[in-house]
Protein backbone atom coordinates (compact mmCIF):
# COMPACT_ATOMS: atom_id res chain seq x y z
CA UNK A 1 0.00 0.00 0.00
CA UNK A 2 1.05 3.68 -0.64
CA UNK A 3 0.13 6.76 0.97
CA UNK A 4 -0.61 9.89 -0.86
CA UNK A 5 0.34 12.39 0.74
CA UNK A 6 2.92 15.49 -0.21
CA UNK A 7 6.48 15.25 0.43
CA UNK A 8 6.04 18.79 2.82
CA UNK A 9 3.59 17.25 4.74
CA UNK A 10 5.49 13.51 5.11
CA UNK A 11 8.65 15.92 6.22
CA UNK A 12 7.10 17.44 9.28
CA UNK A 13 5.00 14.14 9.99
CA UNK A 14 8.36 13.10 10.54
CA UNK A 15 9.75 15.64 12.63
CA UNK A 16 7.04 15.74 14.74
CA UNK A 17 7.18 11.99 15.21
CA UNK A 18 10.92 12.00 16.13
CA UNK A 19 10.38 14.73 18.64
CA UNK A 20 7.57 13.78 20.44
CA UNK A 21 6.73 9.89 21.74
CA UNK A 22 3.25 10.07 21.01
CA UNK A 23 1.84 10.52 17.57
CA UNK A 24 -0.12 13.40 17.05
CA UNK A 25 -4.15 13.51 16.90
CA UNK A 26 -4.54 14.01 13.23
CA UNK A 27 -2.11 10.79 12.49
CA UNK A 28 -4.08 8.40 15.15
CA UNK A 29 -6.55 7.52 12.06
CA UNK A 30 -3.50 6.84 9.48
CA UNK A 31 -1.86 4.43 11.56
CA UNK A 32 -2.63 0.69 11.80
CA UNK A 33 -4.95 -0.05 14.27
CA UNK A 34 -5.75 -3.63 15.92
CA UNK A 35 -8.78 -4.49 18.28
CA UNK A 36 -8.47 -6.98 20.80
CA UNK A 37 -11.72 -8.69 21.77
CA UNK A 38 -11.64 -11.23 24.99
CA UNK A 39 -14.95 -12.04 24.90
CA UNK A 40 -15.81 -14.05 22.06
CA UNK A 41 -18.77 -16.70 21.13
CA UNK A 42 -16.89 -19.46 22.88
CA UNK A 43 -16.49 -17.48 25.48
CA UNK A 44 -19.92 -16.45 26.19
CA UNK A 45 -19.99 -18.61 29.40
CA UNK A 46 -17.13 -18.55 30.97
CA UNK A 47 -15.07 -21.11 29.92
CA UNK A 48 -11.35 -21.30 30.86
CA UNK A 49 -11.67 -18.94 34.24
CA UNK A 50 -10.85 -19.87 37.20
CA UNK A 51 -13.90 -20.94 39.46
CA UNK A 52 -14.76 -19.83 42.74
CA UNK A 53 -13.91 -21.82 45.53
CA UNK A 54 -17.52 -23.30 46.62
CA UNK A 55 -17.96 -22.58 50.41
CA UNK A 56 -19.88 -25.44 50.70
CA UNK A 57 -16.83 -27.95 49.69
CA UNK A 58 -14.40 -25.78 52.21
CA UNK A 59 -16.70 -26.37 54.73
CA UNK A 60 -16.59 -29.74 54.09
CA UNK A 61 -12.36 -30.05 53.65
CA UNK A 62 -12.00 -27.99 56.75
CA UNK A 63 -14.22 -29.81 58.77
CA UNK A 64 -12.13 -33.12 58.14
CA UNK A 65 -9.31 -31.55 58.65
CA UNK A 66 -9.92 -30.59 62.12
CA UNK A 67 -11.47 -33.92 62.52
CA UNK A 68 -8.18 -35.87 61.49
CA UNK A 69 -6.22 -33.18 63.47
CA UNK A 70 -8.50 -34.12 66.78
CA UNK A 71 -8.07 -38.03 66.50
CA UNK A 72 -4.55 -37.53 66.32
CA UNK A 73 -4.02 -35.22 69.23
CA UNK A 74 -6.05 -37.74 71.21
CA UNK A 75 -3.20 -40.53 69.44
CA UNK A 76 -0.45 -38.87 71.45
CA UNK A 77 1.12 -39.58 74.72
CA UNK A 78 0.24 -36.74 77.35
CA UNK A 79 3.02 -38.48 80.59
CA UNK A 80 6.36 -36.82 80.11
CA UNK A 81 9.71 -38.37 79.20
CA UNK A 82 10.71 -41.55 81.03
CA UNK A 83 13.46 -44.11 80.42
CA UNK A 84 11.35 -46.18 77.71
CA UNK A 85 10.67 -43.20 75.08
CA UNK A 86 13.23 -44.40 72.83
CA UNK A 87 11.64 -48.25 73.47
CA UNK A 88 7.98 -47.30 72.49
CA UNK A 89 8.98 -44.46 70.23
CA UNK A 90 10.70 -47.76 68.26
CA UNK A 91 8.57 -49.99 68.71
CA UNK A 92 5.39 -47.76 67.24
CA UNK A 93 7.68 -46.76 64.52
CA UNK A 94 7.98 -50.32 63.57
CA UNK A 95 4.38 -51.01 64.26
CA UNK A 96 2.81 -48.05 61.79
CA UNK A 97 5.38 -48.46 58.83
CA UNK A 98 3.11 -50.29 56.43
CA UNK A 99 4.33 -52.12 53.00
CA UNK A 100 5.66 -48.81 51.36
CA UNK A 101 7.47 -48.29 54.46
CA UNK A 102 5.61 -44.37 54.84
CA UNK A 103 4.06 -44.47 58.92
CA UNK A 104 0.70 -45.33 58.73
CA UNK A 105 -1.87 -42.72 60.86
CA UNK A 106 -3.33 -43.70 64.08
CA UNK A 107 -6.71 -44.16 64.38
CA UNK A 108 -9.60 -44.65 67.17
CA UNK A 109 -9.87 -43.07 70.72
CA UNK A 110 -7.51 -43.49 74.02
CA UNK A 111 -8.41 -45.34 76.42
CA UNK A 112 -6.34 -43.63 78.80
CA UNK A 113 -8.20 -42.89 81.99
CA UNK A 114 -7.58 -39.40 82.02
CA UNK A 115 -8.59 -38.64 78.76
CA UNK A 116 -11.79 -40.70 79.83
CA UNK A 117 -12.66 -38.87 82.79
CA UNK A 118 -13.86 -35.61 81.57
CA UNK A 119 -16.44 -37.13 79.81
CA UNK A 120 -17.39 -39.72 82.54
CA UNK A 121 -16.83 -37.55 85.99
CA UNK A 122 -17.11 -34.09 84.17
CA UNK A 123 -18.08 -33.05 87.89
CA UNK A 124 -16.74 -34.56 90.64
CA UNK A 125 -17.79 -32.51 93.50
CA UNK A 126 -21.72 -32.83 92.53
CA UNK A 127 -21.18 -36.46 92.22
CA UNK A 128 -19.82 -36.84 95.65
CA UNK A 129 -22.93 -34.86 96.84
CA UNK A 130 -25.04 -36.92 95.09
CA UNK A 131 -23.54 -40.37 96.56
CA UNK A 132 -23.73 -38.51 100.05
CA UNK A 133 -26.97 -37.72 99.49
CA UNK A 134 -28.42 -41.33 98.35
CA UNK A 135 -26.42 -43.06 101.22
CA UNK A 136 -28.53 -40.45 103.31
CA UNK A 137 -31.65 -41.71 102.19
CA UNK A 138 -30.54 -45.58 102.22
CA UNK A 139 -30.45 -44.99 106.21
CA UNK A 140 -33.56 -43.15 106.05
CA UNK A 141 -35.20 -45.55 104.41
CA UNK A 142 -33.76 -48.69 106.70
CA UNK A 143 -36.49 -50.73 108.56
CA UNK A 144 -39.54 -49.28 106.02
CA UNK A 145 -41.38 -51.86 103.69
CA UNK A 146 -40.89 -52.07 100.21
CA UNK A 147 -42.83 -50.56 97.35
CA UNK A 148 -44.88 -53.35 95.02
CA UNK A 149 -42.16 -52.57 92.25
CA UNK A 150 -39.05 -53.27 94.79
CA UNK A 151 -40.75 -56.25 95.80
CA UNK A 152 -41.50 -57.42 91.89
CA UNK A 153 -37.46 -56.13 91.05
CA UNK A 154 -35.97 -58.59 93.82
CA UNK A 155 -38.02 -61.62 92.30
CA UNK A 156 -37.92 -60.56 88.28
CA UNK A 157 -35.17 -60.32 86.45
CA UNK A 158 -34.05 -57.79 83.30
CA UNK A 159 -31.21 -57.25 81.21
CA UNK A 160 -30.80 -53.74 79.34
CA UNK A 161 -28.34 -54.68 76.38
CA UNK A 162 -28.03 -52.21 72.90
CA UNK A 163 -25.93 -52.78 69.49
CA UNK A 164 -22.98 -50.68 67.95
CA UNK A 165 -23.33 -48.09 65.64
CA UNK A 166 -25.57 -49.27 62.94
CA UNK A 167 -24.96 -47.50 59.64
CA UNK A 168 -28.68 -46.54 59.04
CA UNK A 169 -31.59 -44.34 59.86
CA UNK A 170 -33.96 -44.54 62.49
CA UNK A 171 -36.86 -44.22 60.46
CA UNK A 172 -35.57 -47.77 58.69
CA UNK A 173 -34.64 -49.44 61.99
CA UNK A 174 -37.74 -48.39 63.78
CA UNK A 175 -39.80 -50.46 61.82
CA UNK A 176 -37.86 -53.98 63.22
CA UNK A 177 -38.05 -52.33 66.25
CA UNK A 178 -41.69 -52.74 66.24
CA UNK A 179 -41.32 -56.12 64.92
CA UNK A 180 -39.28 -57.75 67.98
CA UNK A 181 -41.16 -56.05 70.54
CA UNK A 182 -43.25 -58.57 72.65
CA UNK A 183 -41.57 -61.74 70.92
CA UNK A 184 -39.65 -64.04 72.71
CA UNK A 185 -35.64 -64.29 71.84
CA UNK A 186 -35.98 -67.65 69.64
CA UNK A 187 -38.83 -66.16 67.59
CA UNK A 188 -37.22 -62.51 66.92
CA UNK A 189 -33.69 -64.69 66.34
CA UNK A 190 -35.95 -66.35 63.53
CA UNK A 191 -37.99 -63.27 61.81
CA UNK A 192 -34.48 -61.80 62.09
CA UNK A 193 -32.47 -64.01 60.09
CA UNK A 194 -35.02 -64.59 57.64
CA UNK A 195 -36.02 -60.70 57.01
CA UNK A 196 -35.68 -58.90 53.93
CA UNK A 197 -34.11 -55.84 55.12
CA UNK A 198 -30.31 -55.45 55.24
CA UNK A 199 -29.72 -54.73 58.69
CA UNK A 200 -31.87 -58.18 59.68
CA UNK A 201 -28.40 -59.77 60.05
CA UNK A 202 -27.08 -57.11 62.34
CA UNK A 203 -29.77 -57.35 64.63
CA UNK A 204 -29.50 -61.58 64.99
CA UNK A 205 -25.78 -61.26 66.12
CA UNK A 206 -27.49 -58.34 68.45
CA UNK A 207 -29.96 -60.57 69.67
CA UNK A 208 -27.63 -63.76 70.57
CA UNK A 209 -24.63 -61.16 72.60
CA UNK A 210 -28.21 -60.18 74.41
CA UNK A 211 -29.06 -63.37 75.56
CA UNK A 212 -25.91 -64.80 76.47
CA UNK A 213 -25.24 -61.59 77.94
CA UNK A 214 -28.46 -62.24 80.07
CA UNK A 215 -27.57 -66.00 81.21
CA UNK A 216 -23.74 -65.22 82.16
CA UNK A 217 -24.34 -62.23 84.17
CA UNK A 218 -28.08 -62.36 85.25
CA UNK A 219 -28.40 -65.86 85.58
CA UNK A 220 -31.82 -65.84 83.31
CA UNK A 221 -33.03 -68.55 80.91
CA UNK A 222 -31.84 -70.94 83.68
CA UNK A 223 -35.26 -73.13 83.93
CA UNK A 224 -34.50 -76.43 82.74
CA UNK A 225 -31.14 -76.67 84.38
CA UNK A 226 -32.72 -75.58 88.28
CA UNK A 227 -36.09 -77.65 87.58
CA UNK A 228 -38.44 -74.44 87.13
CA UNK A 229 -40.25 -75.90 84.11
CA UNK A 230 -44.19 -76.36 84.49
CA UNK A 231 -45.82 -79.89 84.10
CA UNK A 232 -48.43 -78.27 82.47
CA UNK A 233 -48.22 -75.43 80.43
CA UNK A 234 -49.70 -72.47 81.28
CA UNK A 235 -51.82 -70.11 78.94
CA UNK A 236 -51.59 -66.23 79.45
CA UNK A 237 -52.42 -62.79 77.58
CA UNK A 238 -50.14 -60.87 76.93
CA UNK A 239 -50.70 -56.63 77.08
CA UNK A 240 -51.18 -56.69 72.73
CA UNK A 241 -54.19 -59.22 73.42
CA UNK A 242 -52.44 -62.36 72.21
CA UNK A 243 -52.52 -65.48 73.61
CA UNK A 244 -49.66 -67.70 74.34
CA UNK A 245 -48.85 -70.92 76.44
CA UNK A 246 -45.88 -70.84 78.33
CA UNK A 247 -43.89 -73.93 79.57
CA UNK A 248 -40.72 -72.20 81.10
CA UNK A 249 -41.07 -69.47 83.23
CA UNK A 250 -38.02 -68.39 82.96
CA UNK A 251 -37.93 -68.34 79.14
CA UNK A 252 -36.95 -64.97 77.57
CA UNK A 253 -39.06 -62.16 76.27
CA UNK A 254 -38.33 -58.84 74.51
CA UNK A 255 -40.04 -56.43 76.46
CA UNK A 256 -39.06 -53.26 74.82
CA UNK A 257 -37.17 -52.34 71.83
CA UNK A 258 -36.94 -48.81 70.73
CA UNK A 259 -34.10 -47.18 68.75
CA UNK A 260 -32.08 -43.80 69.11
CA UNK A 261 -29.62 -41.40 66.99
CA UNK A 262 -26.12 -42.09 66.71
CA UNK A 263 -23.40 -39.74 65.44
CA UNK A 264 -23.00 -38.66 62.04
CA UNK A 265 -20.65 -41.24 59.93
CA UNK A 266 -19.99 -38.57 57.13
CA UNK A 267 -21.38 -35.92 54.87
CA UNK A 268 -21.52 -35.59 51.08
CA UNK A 269 -22.30 -32.75 48.40
CA UNK A 270 -25.64 -33.21 47.48
CA UNK A 271 -26.15 -30.88 43.63
CA UNK A 272 -29.41 -29.31 42.76
CA UNK A 273 -31.09 -27.56 40.18
CA UNK A 274 -30.64 -23.84 39.16
CA UNK A 275 -26.75 -24.39 40.93
CA UNK A 276 -27.91 -25.21 44.63
CA UNK A 277 -26.18 -27.04 46.45
CA UNK A 278 -26.81 -28.50 50.32
CA UNK A 279 -25.08 -31.40 52.48
CA UNK A 280 -26.07 -34.68 53.25
CA UNK A 281 -25.46 -36.45 56.13
CA UNK A 282 -25.19 -40.12 56.98
CA UNK A 283 -26.67 -41.54 60.35
CA UNK A 284 -25.95 -43.91 62.61
CA UNK A 285 -28.58 -45.97 64.68
CA UNK A 286 -28.84 -47.84 68.11
CA UNK A 287 -31.26 -50.21 68.73
CA UNK A 288 -31.92 -50.58 72.25
CA UNK A 289 -33.49 -53.98 74.12
CA UNK A 290 -34.89 -55.37 77.03
CA UNK A 291 -35.52 -58.50 78.05
CA UNK A 292 -37.32 -60.46 80.43
CA UNK A 293 -38.11 -63.68 81.94
CA UNK A 294 -41.92 -65.23 81.27
CA UNK A 295 -42.63 -64.72 85.38
CA UNK A 296 -43.20 -61.31 84.20
CA UNK A 297 -45.94 -61.64 81.91
CA UNK A 298 -47.34 -64.80 83.79
CA UNK A 299 -47.78 -62.10 87.19
CA UNK A 300 -49.05 -59.69 84.43
CA UNK A 301 -51.58 -61.79 83.94
CA UNK A 302 -52.90 -62.89 87.17
CA UNK A 303 -52.78 -59.05 88.42
CA UNK A 304 -55.07 -58.01 85.57
CA UNK A 305 -57.59 -61.37 86.09
CA UNK A 306 -57.50 -60.11 89.64
CA UNK A 307 -58.25 -56.61 88.91
CA UNK A 308 -61.46 -57.77 87.25
CA UNK A 309 -62.57 -60.11 89.39
CA UNK A 310 -62.64 -57.39 92.50
CA UNK A 311 -64.89 -54.65 90.15
CA UNK A 312 -68.16 -54.24 91.29
CA UNK A 313 -71.49 -55.66 88.71
CA UNK A 314 -72.14 -53.15 86.42
CA UNK A 315 -75.33 -52.42 84.91
CA UNK A 316 -75.19 -50.98 81.12
CA UNK A 317 -78.83 -49.58 81.88
CA UNK A 318 -80.71 -49.27 85.36
CA UNK A 319 -83.85 -50.95 85.74
CA UNK A 320 -86.12 -47.82 86.03
CA UNK A 321 -89.48 -47.04 83.93
CA UNK A 322 -88.83 -44.87 81.00
CA UNK A 323 -90.59 -41.17 81.20
CA UNK A 324 -90.84 -37.89 79.56
CA UNK A 325 -92.34 -39.52 76.15
CA UNK A 326 -93.70 -37.69 73.50
CA UNK A 327 -95.45 -38.70 70.26
CA UNK A 328 -93.07 -36.09 68.19
CA UNK A 329 -89.61 -35.82 67.79
CA UNK A 330 -87.61 -33.68 70.43
CA UNK A 331 -84.48 -32.82 68.04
Amino acid sequence: MSLHLPGRRLVQTARSLTARPSPSLHLKNLLPQSQCRQASIFNRFGWGKKKKADPLAEAVEKQEVDAKKYYERLNKRTAGDSIFDEEIKSSEAEKGEGETGMPMAGYGFSNAREHKMRALDPDPRWRVKWQRRRIMQMVRNTGKPLSKDQQNRLVEREHHDHSDNLQTSVKKLVHLAHQLAGKTVDEAITQMKYSKKKMGKELVYVLNEARDNAIVTRGMALGAVNGEVLDKPKKIQTKDGRWIEVQDPTRLYIDQAWVGKGPWRGVRVQYHSRGRQSLMWKPTTRMYVVLKEEKTRIRLHEEKLEKQAKKKPWVHLPNRPVTAQRQYYSW
